[in-house]
């Protein structure tokens, strides 16, 4: 009998993986995610938010796959299997690029024109990633195309508004998990109804009218969430003095003068903290 990977997950339950999906998470460059919390700063409101970007991308990357097979049932989809497994992995590796601190490092890599999505590419098309997505036969480009946003399969716009739209599947994941992580009563969204009737209008995803109730409480969720939580003051005071800090200590760290993937590694919360 052929055995059966999986991952516990406090928010979805059982997340099965396939091989593709265990050989990506053992690479140093996804378990570096491990050292990189989500919410950088709000554990100093909500002592429960360590949760890190390497749960959160194992979240996005099982709605997506939820998403995207149940779109694959729509009249107006051409969704094959092949687009399922190119959705499930780019949205595995969509925050791969994230530096210390998640999106606090983000005013930093703003001195070299560079954000997050910029480094996610590098990493892929640079490291031993490249070489597991071909041998899976997962093009590397469409990845990354996904990754940053752009509809990199013809006439199938809808698979990257699976991964970056204002109902995505990212979104669902953060507003969920940082809810459940933060102890935020109103992140309690029902997403699998907002995903399994999600359909296709026009080339372009909708939300059916069943699920509009859900839909309603995703977006009060999303609000309350930046409210209370992203831009609470005192987590953003950790992050600006955060920042502050790696602005002054740059230079003297090398924050930003990685030039190999290999360098870039290792640069997490703790390396910096450790400096």
């Amino acid at each position: 009998m052929k055995k059966k990977q999986f991952i516990k997950d406090p928010i979805y339950g059982y997340i099965f993986l396939n091989n593709i999906d265990a050989k990506l998470i053992d690479t140093p460059y996804f378990q570096r995610l491990r050292r990189i919390k989500q919410l950088s700063g709000s554990e100093y409101v909500y002592p429960g938010a360590n949760h890190t970007r390497f749960e959160h991308s194992l979240g996005v990357s099982f709605l997506a796959e939820k998403m995207a097979s149940s779109l694959r049932h729509d009249e107006d989809s051409e969704i094959i299997s092949e687009d399922i497994a190119l959705i499930r992995t780019a949205a595995l590796l969509h925050d791969i690029g994230h530096g210390p601190f998640s999106h606090t490092f983000e005013a930093l890599l703003s001195r070299i024109n560079k954000h997050h999505e910029d480094l996610s590419r590098w990493l892929v098309v640079e490291t031993e990633i490249k070489d597991i997505l071909s041998d899976y036969n997962v093009s590397p480009s469409k990845v990354c195309g996904l990754i940053h946003g752009n509809n990199t399969v013809k006439n199938k716009n809808y698979l990257n508004q699976i991964i970056s739209s204002a109902c995505d599947v990212d979104k669902m994941d953060f507003i969920v998990r940082d809810s459940y992580h933060t102890g935020a009563e109103y992140g309690r969204v029902d997403v699998m109804r907002i995903i399994y009737t999600m359909g296709i209008l026009k080339g372009n995803l909708a939300v059916n009218y069943s699920a509009l109730s859900a839909f309603e409480a995703f977006l009060i969720a999303r609000v309350e969430s930046f409210r209370t939580i992203y831009f609470h003051k005192v987590s953003r005071a950790s992050q600006l003095l955060i920042i502050r800090a790696m602005e002054l200590a740059e230079e003297e760290l090398g924050l930003l003068q990685f030039t190999t993937p290999e360098e870039y590694l290792e640069l997490d919360d703790y390396t910096v903290w450790s400096k």
